[in-house]
């Protein structure tokens, strides 16, 4: 067998007879194996194919060798120029098939897997991170991150035998189409080439996060759907090997391919029939969802103990010498904001619950535990403050800052004064009934901030809605007016890390929707064409370019709708002759 060209590089239209498949076992022709169909789906060139055997002197063994061998389906390919190549559709595994069309004869039926449904199939179990000391490791989940949480390695690492970029802990650099696919393809031993996409896509920056702990084949379907995309697959046989090159393109820039209606001069031409399908009528809702608001005030504190506490000497909230500072260690220490209501029960009796929904200025809050986070405004280096605590000794008439250790409370909102003993004059107000406790920090609503919109007409049936998390990409944050910082911020005196991302949010979502349905899978009609022959050098992501010998509609599907844009989604080749059409090719358009 002579090599075989790339088939990317190989017309259509040089191929000059209808080319009959051959079944090779371990590189060796199979001639007792025959190929009755051959199946390639995109956009991740999805390949099955159909095998049989009528050959009643097959033993087990040679069955069981079979099943265990490589399989491959290559086809011969005689050119224009006189020269024949040989291309390979297919190339993996066999699998025998039982069915009721076999039973009481000797037909073997077998599938064969293709090796590329196999690689896909399987999760990535080697994910690679770059610590914070510049250390490599290895761990079995990840994710591409995007917005402010990106997690891009500054520079590349030699894995897999190419240079990618890794994932980072803390904060890194964003990704783009490209270095996705490459450092997905290294991972998962893919072998992708991104060679073929346009700079406004290869250099389009990650809009969506990327699941790497997912199946293979979700997190390709995932960034193909999002980026309108396709892989491409030539296999060829050089040499007595598999030689396989996999490009991610544009959905709608494969070759450009023609064929002929039936006409008059020609009755069977290439097109022998024509299903059309018009768009669905089922809509769907599309939300994106961000974090809730962050807001920034300035929270009175009400005490997290018990009151039948108090009124001890002072000794007892003394680390050192109290009695039994364990029953002790909350009072006139712990204090908290008491968002779920805990503290307005007995024994505490410290008031309602802190009102949530009043405070994000929203509704469906239900009262639970949240905690404080560092505040929005900023200090003089640019960095976000830290929780503020100041304490009064004359019920909130003056406010001090305080001195004393301190800790934010982590299982709810709230602060711990944490000194072995506490200041005099405090311990004192406090027993007394006048000593407040306040804190000026962010709290993050636990309603998130959800826009919609909707792809299809609503009024008739509609699907489950699709929900992206868009968290990392779009902020809403805000500095409320009981702040003691408010007033500097407003006059420009602080700076604050303040933003309301809405608008960017709804572009975001508006093109998101529009991409969608723009994207070659949904628009406007489908069609399947079936022709006469088979044509097995077809791939998903081809484009219909002209069709000839009819100006007029068929099955409700205009000539005009198939003249520009229609690429193909799917093809399946019968080699196997049929009564009364011969060997077909249904390919499945979409507009």
């Amino acid at each position: 067998m002579t090599a075989c060209a790339s088939l990317d590089r190989i017309a259509i239209s040089a191929i000059t007879d209808d080319p009959e498949p051959v079944v090779l076992i371990n590189g060796a022709p199979e001639p007792r194996l025959a190929v009755a169909s051959h199946h390639v789906a995109g956009p991740l060139d999805i390949r099955t194919s159909q095998l049989v055997s009528n050959d009643a002197a097959i033993t087990s063994s040679t069955r069981s060798r079979w099943l265990n061998a490589q399989a491959t389906i290559a086809i011969p390919l005689q050119l224009t120029d006189g020269q024949t190549a040989w291309a390979v559709l297919s190339n993996g595994r066999l699998n025998q098939l039982d069915t009721n069309e076999a039973v009481g004869t000797h037909e073997l039926r077998f599938e064969l897997q293709d090796a590329w449904t196999d690689l896909i199939d399987k999760s990535i179990t080697d994910i690679w991170w770059i610590g914070a000391s510049a250390s490599l490791y290895r761990m079995y989940s990840g994710m591409m991150e995007v917005g402010r949480s990106a997690n891009r390695s500054a520079n590349k690492v030699l894995f897999n035998g190419s240079w990618v970029y890794v994932l980072q802990e803390g904060s890194g650099l964003v990704w783009t189409v490209t270095e996705a696919f490459k450092t997905l393809s290294a991972f998962a031993s893919l072998d992708l080439s991104t060679t073929g996409l346009p700079r406004r896509l290869s250099e389009c920056v990650l809009s969506e996060k990327v699941d790497l702990r997912k199946p293979v084949r979700d997190v390709l379907e995932d960034l193909l759907d999002t980026y309108d995309l396709v892989v491409q697959r030539d296999l060829s046989r050089e040499s007595g090997a598999i030689i396989e090159r996999r490009v991610v393109r544009p959905a709608s820039s494969g070759r450009p391919i023609r064929i002929n209606w039936p006409s008059e001069s020609d009755p069977i031409g290439e097109v022998i029939e024509v299903n059309t399908e018009q768009p669905t009528s089922t809509a769907q809702l599309w939300i994106a969802r961000a974090d809730g608001w962050r807001v920034e005030s300035t929270f009175d504190l009400v005490g997290g103990w018990d009151p039948a506490l108090e009124g001890q000497a002072d000794d007892e909230y003394n680390k050192d010498d109290s009695s039994d500072f364990v029953m002790y260690a909350d009072v006139y220490r712990r204090w908290v904001l008491n968002e779920d209501g805990y503290y307005t029960q007995t024994p505490y009796y410290r008031g309602q619950a802190f009102n949530l929904n009043a405070f994000f200025d929203t509704t469906g809050i239900n009262p639970q535990p949240l905690r404080f986070e560092d505040n929005l405004t900023l200090d003089e280096w640019g960095d976000p403050r830290k929780p503020e605590i100041e304490v009064s000794v004359n019920a909130g008439s003056s406010w001090i800052s305080i001195v004393m250790a301190s800790d934010i409370l982590t299982d709810r909102a709230g602060i711990y004064l944490d000194p072995k003993t506490l200041p005099t004059d405090f311990l004192t107000a406090a027993k007394n009934g006048t000593a407040r406790v306040r804190v000026t920090a962010s709290l993050t609503s636990p309603k998130p901030i959800e826009l919609s919109r909707w792809f299809g007409n609503p009024f008739r049936c509609t699907l489950d809605p699709k929900v992206i998390d868009v968290s990392d990409q779009f902020r809403f944050a805000r500095i409320d007016p009981q702040s003691i910082h408010y007033l500097d911020v407003s006059i420009g005196t602080l700076q604050a890390d303040a933003t309301n991302d809405q608008q960017a949010m709804f572009a975001w979502l508006t093109d998101r929707v529009t991409r969608h349905a723009n994207g070659s899978h949904i628009k406007g009609a489908n069609a399947t064409l079936l022709l006469a022959g088979t044509r097995p050098l077809l791939k998903p992501g081809d484009r219909l370019l002209e069709v000839k010998g009819l100006d007029e509609a068929i099955d409700g599907l205009p000539q005009s709708a198939t003249q520009a844009g229609g690429c193909i989604r799917s093809i399946q080749t019968r080699f196997a002759m049929h009564p009364t059409r011969g060997r077909t090719t249904a390919i499945t358009m979409v507009y």
